[in-house]
């Protein structure tokens, strides 16, 4: 595992910035001067590095740590130091819990699961010492915070727990890694169980599209129970929600197809297995918000994640989407009018509150062929590069004739048939 660099930053500039506005002292600390804060330089930093499969705590913590390793820091220099610093705080990683509560999970949730390092149980004991430890000091906090985080009125100490057993280096890099993958689980149930239709009522819409939620107020442990620290972590809530009970023959078809979603990802080739679980993750997010612009927004950032490289066109990732559906023509103009939409917010112009729910549901519906795709691969291709290729074919079916004919004449001529 090394430290790496984003193509076209350069960082020599700001590690010269770095070496003449911060002092290290004889004890060790470091004082700053300049116009140029700290918080900026790590800003940077975290821009222009990263490592392959660490969360931005575990980066920060190697950036803060790296910045004041010497006086005078060079590019070369600077990169034995994080690597080195890395290589120690991977060394000192403890076993930490991180406790989720679910809103809504409890008649289908159960069981342990594994995503990468991150075991998940949704099966816990409410008796065991680790649970009631935890469960206690959690009270104890959010009683005295839930007035100061707006929050008041609300009681979650009863709502079933999952807890995510981590191995990390603190608290922010046990939560990143857990909340990464209790979302890549969740986000398989959520492709068959949310709302399923939207009602566009006169009053502000105050509800997620997913029916299982993170409820708010997260938390880290000790494997005693007992609170890493007073740090906790909170999500937009909704000031009413409802809770829907699915019948016996719902939560049998939800789990039938949660099921096979995962089996198709574990088949998946290892870089595409890689996207397939980012993307579980950005779906659950997306539709998980409280607020259905940033929903629809997050919606149309799921498509840029599976439509093609980072600087595909919009037209393309609409034509993409478009093409999984039996009316082309048809999806394709709607995919132009959530793109225009999009455009719209993104340049300053708020859509009316009326449209957001409507969009939100638009925008997962448009997404869903597409993302079904990305995470089955139902044509065995081997890269989703492939699957893009697919995707640009033409849709007049002799123009793919020609193509066809084209190809086996060049096969041919090169004598490889």
């Amino acid at each position: 595992m090394n430290l790496k660099k984003r193509n076209g930053i350069k960082i020599t500039p700001i590690l010269k910035l770095i070496s003449k506005n911060r002092t290290i002292d004889r004890n060790g600390s470091a004082s700053w001067q300049g116009n140029t804060t700290k918080f900026e330089i790590e800003s940077f930093l975290k821009t222009a590095l990263f490592f392959e499969d660490r969360t931005m705590a575990f980066l920060e913590r190697v950036i803060q740590e790296a910045i004041v390793a010497e006086q005078n820091l060079e590019e070369r220099k600077f990169f034995a130091h994080a690597n080195k610093i890395a290589n120690q705080l991977d060394q000192k990683k403890r076993k930490m819990k991180v406790v989720f509560p679910i809103w809504a999970g409890d008649t289908i949730l159960s069981g342990n699961r594994k995503w990468k390092d991150v075991r998940i149980s949704f099966n816990v004991n409410p008796k065991s010492q680790f649970v009631r430890k935890a469960k206690e000091e959690r009270v104890i906090q959010f009683e005295k915070r839930a007035r100061d985080i707006g929050l008041e009125g609300w009681d979650f100490s009863d709502l079933p727990l999952a807890v995510c057993t981590v191995e990390a280096i603190d608290s922010f890099d046990a939560f990143e890694l857990a909340v990464k993958a209790i979302s890549i689980e969740l986000g398989l149930w959520s492709l068959s169980w949310y709302r399923g239709q939207y009602i566009v009522s006169s009053g502000a819409i105050d509800e997620p599209i997913n029916r299982i939620l993170l409820a708010p107020y997260m938390t880290a442990h000790e494997i005693s129970g007992s609170m890493t620290n007073d740090v906790f972590w909170l999500n937009r809530w909704p000031n009413k929600l409802r809770q829907e009970n699915p019948s016996q023959e719902s939560i049998k078809i939800i789990r039938s197809t949660a099921n096979s979603y995962r089996d198709g990802i574990h088949n998946l080739p290892k870089k595409w297995r890689k996207l397939a679980e980012q993307v579980l993750a950005r779906q659950y997010d997306a539709f998980s918000q409280v607020d259905l612009e940033a929903s629809f927004l997050d919606g149309w950032r799921l498509l840029e994640a599976i439509g093609g490289n980072p600087r595909e066109k919009s037209e393309t990732l609409v034509k993409r989407a478009a093409w999984f559906f039996e009316d082309v023509e048809v999806k394709t103009q709607m995919g132009l009018h959530l793109m225009h939409r999009r455009n719209e917010i993104s340049h300053g112009r708020p859509i009316e509150a009326s449209d957001n729910e409507g969009l939100a549901f638009q925008m997962k519906e448009f997404v869903a062929p597409f993302l079904h795709a990305v995470l089955t691969n139902p044509f065995k291709f081997k890269t989703i590069e492939e699957l893009w290729e697919f995707c640009d074919l033409p849709l007049d079916q002799e123009v793919r004739k020609r193509k066809l004919d084209h190809l086996e004449r060049a096969a041919r001529f090169r004598k490889e048939k």
